[in-house]
């Protein structure tokens, strides 16, 4: 019988085994392994596999928990922007009325003028006073008349806003109920996640008892050092979490079915379904 074995950081032992399935990788313990609490290598890789996979699950969840405060502000910049584009809309529209008002005065001070010139005409008594009161007349009434001509403009402007306020405010409430209805959605899926990772931390608690306390630290020493797979395949020849190269012979003992102990990240490297050497 071939010899398998478990390299580098692996325990002594005696009585070679032959290649076992355990969830998809092909895995032989160069040694039949005996841990504190009688378990063989099978059972120690089963174990620490169980407990990797929750981790995963684990980690896949509070990223997709903390992601979920970033879109809830997403979409509350998004109400926010909408308000504020409403807030300009009638901003604008408080200005031209403001605007219309002032030549409205405008007006209404030229016309009194006029008239008051006009009054004053009789009481002339040079042809240069008359002449140049009749030219404040026709001064004033050519700014009554660009006066009249920037109210009809500002009338105008006043329906073009009033439009771009409604179509404003619609926007707003569309955007204020849909990002609310999303964030309701959001804090819904926020509780199922928090439910879910508090089953995952009592299931994760009971996996981490099977494991044998001195192999359970490495595990979390491997985890914290960002090598979040300790047990892993072979990628192109190399740790599948560090991606340090395998010695050509180890690599090729690891697709034979021994488990390599990787030296730099401390992961158990075992033949993978998408292993490759």
């Amino acid at each position: 019988m071939e010899e398998h074995k478990l390299h580098t950081f692996g325990v002594a032992g005696s009585s070679p085994v032959p290649p076992t399935r355990i969830r998809g990788h092909l895995l032989v313990s160069a040694f039949l392994y005996q841990g504190t609490d009688g378990s063989s290598m099978e059972e120690f890789i089963a174990r620490l596999l169980d407990l990797q996979d929750l981790d995963r699950r684990i980690d896949r969840l509070k990223a997709d928990g903390e992601s979920i405060p970033g879109e809830i502000a997403i979409h509350r910049r998004d109400i926010e922007g909408h308000r504020s584009r409403f807030r300009a809309s009638e901003e604008q529209l408080i200005s031209l009325k403001e605007e219309q008002k002032k030549l409205a005065a405008d007006r209404a001070e030229t016309l009194a003028k006029i008239s008051d010139y006009k009054s004053r005409l009789l009481t002339l008594k040079s042809n240069e006073e008359y002449s140049a009161m009749l030219k404040q007349i026709s001064h004033g009434e050519k700014l009554v008349d660009q006066i009249d001509d920037r109210i009809l403009e500002a009338m105008y402007k006043e329906d073009e806003i009033r439009g771009e306020l409604e179509r404003a405010e619609k926007e707003k409430d569309r955007a204020i109920n849909r990002s609310e209805a999303r964030e309701q959605l959001l804090k819904k899926k926020l509780e199922e996640i928090e439910s879910q990772l508090e089953q995952l931390q009592i299931e994760r608690a009971q996996a981490a008892e099977r494991v044998d306390p001195k192999h359970l630290k490495r595990y979390e020493i491997t985890r914290e050092s960002r090598h979040r797979e300790v047990v892993t395949g072979i990628r192109n020849g190399a740790c599948g979490s560090c991606l340090t190269k395998i010695p050509a012979q180890a690599a090729g003992e690891i697709k034979g079915g021994s488990t390599f102990s990787c030296p730099i990240c401390g992961s158990f490297v075992v033949w993978t379904p998408d292993s490759s050497l």
